[in-house]
C-alpha cells in the first residue's frame, strides 16, 4: 500500500513538474515574443521618427509654401516658408485659414477644393506688407477610397517673374517711345521741306539741321540697343589686354573736355602712382568712362567741378567719378542702372540721351569681372564708382 501511495505521489509530482516546466517555457516564449514585438515597435517608431524628420527637413527647406487641411477645412500643417510669408508666429493647427492668414481668396480656395474633389483650383494673390509680393496658389483635394480627407495648397512666389514682366513691358514701351520721337520729327520736317520749304534757304537749313540731329539721336539709340543686346547675350566680342586705367582716363578726358568747357566745368584728375595694369578691353572701358563723364557733365551746373580718381583697392583698380550736380534721391539710386530709368524724367528729356548709358556701363564692368555702384544725396552731387580686378 505504501508503495502505491509513493508511486501516486511520484506521478503527481511528475505531472506538476511537467506542467510547471511547460508553463515556464510558455512564459519564457511569451516574454521572448513580447521582447521581439517591443523591439519591432521600437524599430517602427524609430523609422517613423526618421521619416518624420525627413519630411520636416523637406518642408522646412522648400521655397514654396505648403498648407494642409483636414476634411473640415482646419489646418493640419503649415510649413515655415508659408509662415514666414504671412508673418505667422503662433501655432496655426486646428484653425481655419481665414483665422490665420486673413485672406478671403485662400479660404474660398480651401472650401472649393473640399467641395470639388479632383479639381485643380489656381489663383494669384498679392501681398503689400512689408513689400509687394505676388503668389500663385494651387489647391486640390486629398481623396482616399472615394472620400475627401482634406485639401492641400501650394504657394509659389512669382514676384520676380512679375517684376521681369514689368521690366519687359516698360522696355518695349520705352523703346517704342524713344524710336517714335525722332522718327516723327524727321518725317515731319521732311514733309515740310517737300511741301515747299526747300525754297526758303533759312528755313530749309534749320529743318535739315533738325533732321540731322534727330537721325543722329536715332542712330545712337539703335547702337546702344544693339550694344546692350550683345552684352546681355554674351555675344559682344571683348579683346582683353593688359592696360593702364590712367591711359584710358587721359584719352577719354581729351574727347570730353570741350563739352566741359562749354559749361565752364573744372575737371580734376587724380590717379595713384604705380597703378597695376588690368586685363580689359580698352574700347569698352573707354565707353564706360565716356558714359560716366557725359552724365556727370550733363547733370552738373555751370562752373561746377568733376573729380576723377583712380586708385588700387585690394586686388582691384577702382575709379570714382564725382560731380557737384543735382544729386539723386535714395528712392531712385537703386534703379539708376536699369534700362531707360531716369531719376528726373523732365530734366533728362531736356538734356537728351538714350537712357541706356548706365545700363551699358553696368554690363561692361560686370563682363570684366568687376562691379559698379553709385552714391548720392540730393543737392550734393553724385559719385559713380567701378572697379576691375588687377591683371
Amino acid at each position: 500500500m505504501n508503495v502505491i501511495i509513493q508511486i501516486f505521489f511520484s506521478i503527481v509530482l511528475a505531472l506538476i513538474t511537467f506542467f510547471w516546466l511547460r508553463d515556464a517555457r510558455r512564459i519564457q516564449k511569451l516574454h521572448s515574443l513580447l521582447d521581439r514585438a517591443e523591439m519591432g515597435l521600437e524599430k517602427k517608431r524609430e523609422l517613423q521618427s526618421i521619416e518624420q524628420a525627413k519630411l520636416d527637413a523637406v518642408l522646412s527647406s522648400m521655397f514654396e509654401g505648403i498648407l494642409l487641411t483636414d476634411d473640415r477645412g482646419q489646418i493640419l500643417l503649415m510649413n515655415p516658408s508659408l509662415r514666414k510669408s504671412f508673418f505667422i508666429h503662433f501655432p496655426p493647427e486646428g484653425k481655419r485659414p481665414i483665422e490665420v492668414i486673413r485672406n478671403v481668396t485662400i479660404q474660398n480656395m480651401v472650401d472649393q477644393a473640399l467641395q470639388t474633389p479632383g479639381k485643380l483650383i489656381s489663383e494669384e494673390i498679392s501681398l503689400t506688407l512689408p513689400e509687394e509680393k505676388f503668389l500663385r496658389v494651387n489647391a486640390v483635394s486629398i481623396v482616399r477610397e472615394n472620400s475627401v480627407e482634406g485639401a492641400i495648397l501650394i504657394f509659389h512666389d512669382i514676384t520676380e517673374l512679375r517684376r521681369l514682366e514689368k521690366v519687359r513691358q516698360d522696355f518695349v514701351a520705352n523703346v517704342s517711345h524713344e524710336l517714335r520721337t525722332p522718327v516723327c520729327s524727321i518725317k515731319g520736317y521732311a514733309e515740310t521741306l517737300l511741301d515747299g520749304a526747300l525754297e526758303d534757304s533759312n528755313s530749309s537749313r534749320k529743318f535739315v539741321d533738325i533732321i540731322y540731329r534727330d537721325s543722329t539721336r536715332l542712330e545712337t539709340l539703335i547702337n546702344d540697343l544693339l550694344d546692350l543686346a550683345r552684352i546681355e547675350s554674351g555675344k559682344m566680342k571683348m579683346v582683353l589686354l593688359p592696360i593702364h586705367v590712367s591711359d584710358v582716363i587721359e584719352k577719354t578726358m581729351a574727347i570730353i573736355e570741350n563739352q566741359a568747357k562749354i559749361k565752364s566745368i573744372e575737371m580734376i584728375v587724380k590717379t595713384q602712382s604705380s597703378l597695376p595694369k588690368i586685363l580689359a578691353d580698352e574700347t569698352r572701358l573707354s565707353q564706360v568712362m565716356l558714359n560716366l563723364l557725359d552724365n556727370a557733365i550733363k547733370y552738373t551746373p555751370k562752373s561746377g567741378v568733376i573729380h576723377v580718381e583712380a586708385a588700387r583697392q585690394d586686388s582691384f583698380v577702382q575709379v570714382d567719378v564725382s560731380d557737384t550736380g543735382i544729386g539723386i534721391s535714395s528712392k531712385d539710386l537703386s534703379r539708376v542702372f536699369e534700362r531707360f530709368y531716369r531719376a528726373d524724367k523732365a530734366r533728362s528729356k531736356e538734356l537728351g540721351g538714350t537712357g541706356l548709358g548706365l545700363s551699358i556701363v553696368k554690363h561692361i564692368v560686370q563682363a570684366h569681372g568687376g562691379e559698379v555702384w553709385a552714391r548720392s544725396q540730393m543737392g550734393q552731387g553724385s559719385i559713380f564708382s567701378f572697379r576691375i580686378p588687377c591683371e
